[in-house]
Protein backbone atom coordinates (compact mmCIF):
# COMPACT_ATOMS: atom_id res chain seq x y z
CA UNK A 1 0.00 0.00 0.00
CA UNK A 2 2.58 2.54 1.12
CA UNK A 3 4.95 1.44 -1.64
CA UNK A 4 2.26 2.08 -4.26
CA UNK A 5 1.53 5.50 -2.78
CA UNK A 6 5.25 6.30 -2.84
CA UNK A 7 5.47 5.31 -6.49
CA UNK A 8 2.49 7.49 -7.40
CA UNK A 9 3.82 10.50 -5.47
CA UNK A 10 7.29 10.08 -6.96
CA UNK A 11 5.79 9.76 -10.43
CA UNK A 12 3.71 12.93 -10.05
CA UNK A 13 6.57 14.94 -8.57
CA UNK A 14 8.87 13.86 -11.38
CA UNK A 15 6.31 14.96 -13.96
CA UNK A 16 5.91 18.32 -12.21
CA UNK A 17 9.67 18.85 -12.16
CA UNK A 18 10.00 17.93 -15.83
CA UNK A 19 7.28 20.48 -16.61
CA UNK A 20 10.04 23.09 -16.27
CA UNK A 21 11.11 22.03 -19.77
CA UNK A 22 8.03 23.92 -20.98
CA UNK A 23 9.01 27.01 -18.99
CA UNK A 24 8.70 28.29 -15.45
CA UNK A 25 5.23 27.43 -14.16
CA UNK A 26 3.18 26.98 -10.99
CA UNK A 27 3.64 23.20 -10.86
CA UNK A 28 7.43 23.46 -10.90
CA UNK A 29 7.43 26.16 -8.22
CA UNK A 30 5.10 24.00 -6.12
CA UNK A 31 7.63 21.17 -6.18
CA UNK A 32 10.38 23.62 -5.22
CA UNK A 33 8.35 24.82 -2.24
CA UNK A 34 7.66 21.23 -1.18
CA UNK A 35 11.34 20.35 -1.47
CA UNK A 36 12.42 23.46 0.44
CA UNK A 37 9.85 22.86 3.18
CA UNK A 38 10.82 19.20 3.54
CA UNK A 39 14.52 20.13 3.62
CA UNK A 40 13.98 22.80 6.29
CA UNK A 41 11.83 20.46 8.38
CA UNK A 42 14.37 17.65 8.13
CA UNK A 43 17.25 20.00 9.00
CA UNK A 44 15.33 21.39 11.97
CA UNK A 45 14.63 17.88 13.24
CA UNK A 46 18.31 16.92 12.87
CA UNK A 47 19.43 20.05 14.73
CA UNK A 48 16.99 19.47 17.58
CA UNK A 49 17.78 15.78 17.94
CA UNK A 50 21.52 15.69 17.23
CA UNK A 51 22.61 19.09 18.58
CA UNK A 52 20.21 20.16 21.31
CA UNK A 53 19.28 16.78 22.73
CA UNK A 54 22.33 14.58 22.17
CA UNK A 55 25.16 17.14 22.35
CA UNK A 56 23.92 20.01 24.51
CA UNK A 57 21.65 18.22 26.99
CA UNK A 58 23.68 15.01 26.85
CA UNK A 59 26.96 16.69 27.79
CA UNK A 60 25.66 19.51 29.96
CA UNK A 61 26.36 17.61 33.19
CA UNK A 62 29.94 16.62 32.28
CA UNK A 63 30.94 19.60 30.09
CA UNK A 64 29.31 22.81 31.34
CA UNK A 65 31.43 24.86 28.88
CA UNK A 66 29.06 23.70 26.14
CA UNK A 67 26.63 26.37 27.37
CA UNK A 68 28.86 29.08 25.86
CA UNK A 69 28.19 28.32 22.15
CA UNK A 70 24.50 27.85 22.94
CA UNK A 71 24.34 31.29 24.56
CA UNK A 72 26.20 32.83 21.61
CA UNK A 73 23.70 31.35 19.20
CA UNK A 74 20.72 32.49 21.25
CA UNK A 75 22.18 35.99 21.64
CA UNK A 76 22.77 36.20 17.89
CA UNK A 77 19.18 35.24 17.16
CA UNK A 78 17.83 37.61 19.80
CA UNK A 79 19.81 40.74 18.92
CA UNK A 80 19.54 40.24 15.16
CA UNK A 81 15.75 40.07 15.45
CA UNK A 82 15.62 43.60 16.95
CA UNK A 83 16.63 46.36 14.54
CA UNK A 84 17.86 48.79 17.21
CA UNK A 85 20.03 46.11 18.85
CA UNK A 86 21.18 44.41 15.67
CA UNK A 87 24.66 45.95 15.93
CA UNK A 88 25.27 43.98 19.15
CA UNK A 89 24.72 40.78 17.24
CA UNK A 90 27.53 41.80 14.88
CA UNK A 91 30.08 40.95 17.60
CA UNK A 92 28.78 37.39 17.82
CA UNK A 93 28.58 37.20 14.04
CA UNK A 94 32.21 38.38 13.75
CA UNK A 95 33.27 35.65 16.16
CA UNK A 96 31.43 32.97 14.16
CA UNK A 97 32.79 34.24 10.85
CA UNK A 98 36.32 34.40 12.24
CA UNK A 99 36.17 30.84 13.50
CA UNK A 100 34.59 29.67 10.24
CA UNK A 101 37.23 31.37 8.10
CA UNK A 102 40.02 29.91 10.24
CA UNK A 103 38.58 26.41 9.95
CA UNK A 104 38.06 26.83 6.20
CA UNK A 105 41.63 28.05 5.74
CA UNK A 106 42.98 25.17 7.81
CA UNK A 107 40.88 22.72 5.83
CA UNK A 108 42.07 24.20 2.54
CA UNK A 109 45.71 23.92 3.61
CA UNK A 110 45.57 20.45 5.16
CA UNK A 111 42.87 19.01 2.94
CA UNK A 112 43.84 20.46 -0.45
CA UNK A 113 47.20 22.17 -0.70
CA UNK A 114 49.30 19.76 1.38
CA UNK A 115 47.85 16.62 -0.30
CA UNK A 116 48.32 18.36 -3.66
CA UNK A 117 52.00 18.90 -2.93
CA UNK A 118 52.39 15.32 -1.73
CA UNK A 119 50.63 13.94 -4.80
CA UNK A 120 52.76 16.17 -7.05
CA UNK A 121 55.94 14.79 -5.46
CA UNK A 122 54.71 11.22 -5.92
CA UNK A 123 53.80 11.81 -9.56
CA UNK A 124 57.12 13.53 -10.21
CA UNK A 125 58.98 10.49 -8.92
CA UNK A 126 57.00 8.17 -11.17
CA UNK A 127 56.78 10.44 -14.22
CA UNK A 128 58.95 13.61 -14.06
CA UNK A 129 57.27 15.20 -17.09
CA UNK A 130 53.74 14.73 -15.81
CA UNK A 131 54.79 15.78 -12.31
CA UNK A 132 56.40 18.95 -13.65
CA UNK A 133 53.21 19.84 -15.52
CA UNK A 134 51.13 19.30 -12.37
CA UNK A 135 53.53 21.39 -10.26
CA UNK A 136 53.71 24.25 -12.78
CA UNK A 137 49.95 24.17 -13.28
CA UNK A 138 49.43 24.48 -9.52
CA UNK A 139 51.86 27.41 -9.25
CA UNK A 140 50.45 29.22 -12.28
CA UNK A 141 46.88 28.73 -11.02
CA UNK A 142 47.85 30.34 -7.70
CA UNK A 143 49.34 33.32 -9.59
CA UNK A 144 46.06 33.68 -11.47
CA UNK A 145 44.41 34.82 -8.23
CA UNK A 146 46.95 37.54 -7.35
CA UNK A 147 45.36 40.97 -6.84
CA UNK A 148 48.12 42.79 -4.96
CA UNK A 149 50.27 44.31 -7.72
CA UNK A 150 49.01 47.41 -9.49
CA UNK A 151 49.36 47.77 -13.25
CA UNK A 152 50.46 51.42 -12.89
CA UNK A 153 53.67 50.68 -10.99
CA UNK A 154 57.03 51.39 -12.65
CA UNK A 155 60.57 50.17 -12.26
CA UNK A 156 61.27 46.88 -10.55
CA UNK A 157 57.76 46.69 -9.09
CA UNK A 158 56.25 47.20 -12.55
CA UNK A 159 58.49 44.51 -14.04
CA UNK A 160 57.59 42.11 -11.23
CA UNK A 161 53.92 42.92 -11.68
CA UNK A 162 54.11 42.23 -15.41
CA UNK A 163 55.84 38.89 -14.76
CA UNK A 164 53.21 37.90 -12.21
CA UNK A 165 50.40 38.86 -14.61
CA UNK A 166 52.06 36.77 -17.34
CA UNK A 167 52.21 33.74 -15.06
CA UNK A 168 48.63 34.45 -14.01
CA UNK A 169 47.48 34.46 -17.63
CA UNK A 170 48.97 30.98 -18.04
CA UNK A 171 47.34 29.94 -14.78
CA UNK A 172 43.96 31.10 -16.03
CA UNK A 173 44.30 28.63 -18.90
CA UNK A 174 44.77 25.81 -16.38
CA UNK A 175 41.83 27.10 -14.33
CA UNK A 176 39.63 27.30 -17.44
CA UNK A 177 40.49 23.74 -18.43
CA UNK A 178 39.81 22.51 -14.89
CA UNK A 179 36.45 24.32 -14.76
CA UNK A 180 35.57 22.93 -18.19
CA UNK A 181 36.29 19.39 -17.03
CA UNK A 182 34.28 19.97 -13.85
CA UNK A 183 31.36 21.38 -15.84
CA UNK A 184 31.48 18.44 -18.23
CA UNK A 185 31.40 16.05 -15.29
CA UNK A 186 28.45 17.89 -13.74
CA UNK A 187 26.61 17.87 -17.07
CA UNK A 188 27.25 14.15 -17.52
CA UNK A 189 25.98 13.46 -14.00
CA UNK A 190 22.89 15.59 -14.66
CA UNK A 191 22.16 13.73 -17.91
CA UNK A 192 22.61 10.40 -16.13
CA UNK A 193 20.18 11.53 -13.42
CA UNK A 194 17.70 12.72 -16.07
CA UNK A 195 17.88 9.40 -17.89
CA UNK A 196 17.38 7.61 -14.59
CA UNK A 197 14.23 9.61 -13.84
CA UNK A 198 12.83 8.93 -17.32
CA UNK A 199 13.52 5.23 -16.83
CA UNK A 200 11.79 5.48 -13.44
CA UNK A 201 8.70 6.93 -15.11
CA UNK A 202 8.53 4.12 -17.67
CA UNK A 203 9.08 1.45 -15.04
CA UNK A 204 6.38 2.97 -12.83
CA UNK A 205 3.91 3.02 -15.72
CA UNK A 206 4.82 -0.54 -16.60
CA UNK A 207 4.25 -1.61 -13.01
CA UNK A 208 0.75 -0.17 -12.98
Amino acid sequence: MFEAVGLVVGFLLTILVLSYLLGDNFAYRLVLHLFTGALIGYTFAIVVHEVLIRIVLGRLGTQPIIVVPVLIGLALLFFKSIRRLAYIGNFFMAFLIGVGVALALLGALLGTLVPQLGATGTVMQLDPLKGSIVALGTIFALFAFDFTLSQQQHGLAGTLGGFVRFLGSIGRIFVTVALGVAFAGALTASLSFFIGRIQYLFETLKGF
